[in-house]
């Protein structure tokens, strides 16, 4: 609301007046009157004598428009540019681990047990093991010494049996022998194992079909593999190595 020009009826003054206020304060002279009375003594200034009396001093509310439109004045707060962090104050609390304190005894007891199953282990795989070592070794002699003159090899450096029933092994031929002759070597180390592992050599499954050969030769090799009978043996079962 804009305010409107008024006098003091005491001292004359100019005021500028809330037209909504009832009353009205001079800061001149003290003294406090009504508005609209302010307001005729600005329009009809003959109207009035504005005695300019002392006036007692005015405590009461503030009738200045200025403050009652605006009121107090309170800085505005300035606010950092960056917010900050919200700060979590949370402590676990803190829990205290049991000490565990194994008795000597029950040290002495696992030592033990770990010791037997040790001792069970070795007990079954040191003699499959050198079992194995032992039927490769007479394999090897025996199959050597079936092979014919044409084809010499040494039984540490040219010859590998592996597996336990001793079913794979890899020859290693300083010449190039034909398919025909490879087959030939297949069966005599398949009869070297049969003989040495006590396998019924009239069963072509037990001596044949578990056994894998290969031949390495100068020009490649041969690859002969589980044959299913004597048929397969001299055709599907081998294969050309390059």
């Amino acid at each position: 609301m804009a305010l409107r020009e008024g006098r003091c009826i005491n001292c004359g003054s100019i005021l500028f007046l809330d037209p909504k206020m009832p009353e009205g304060h001079c800061l001149f002279c003290d003294c406090v009157f009504k508005n609209e009375d302010a307001f005729r003594a600005a329009t009809n200034p003959e109207e009035f004598t504005f005695p300019n009396e002392p006036q007692p001093e005015y405590k009461g509310p503030s009738l200045t428009p200025s403050q009652v439109f605006q009121g107090p004045i309170v800085p505005a707060v300035r606010q950092s540019g960056t917010k900050a962090a919200p700060v979590d104050d949370y402590v676990l609390p803190e829990k205290k681990i049991p000490k565990l304190k194994i008795p000597g005894k029950a040290i002495i007891a696992m030592f033990a047990v770990v010791l037997v199953v040790i001792g069970i282990f070795a007990a079954i795989a040191v003699p499959t093991v050198a079992k194995r070592n032992d039927q490769q070794k007479r394999i090897s002699e025996v199959f050597t010494s079936s092979l014919p003159d044409e084809i010499s090899i040494d039984s540490e450096r040219d010859l590998l049996i592996q597996n336990i029933g001793c079913t794979s092994a890899t020859v290693i031929l300083g010449a190039d022998i034909t398919p025909e002759e490879g087959v030939k070597v297949f069966n005599n180390y398949c009869d070297a194992r049969a003989e040495v592992l006590e396998i019924d050599t009239a069963s072509f499954a037990k001596t044949r079909k578990p056994v894998t050969l290969r031949i390495a030769m100068p020009s490649g090799g041969f690859l002969i593999k589980n044959p299913n009978d004597e048929a397969e043996l001299t055709t599907t079962a081998v294969t050309r190595l390059k």
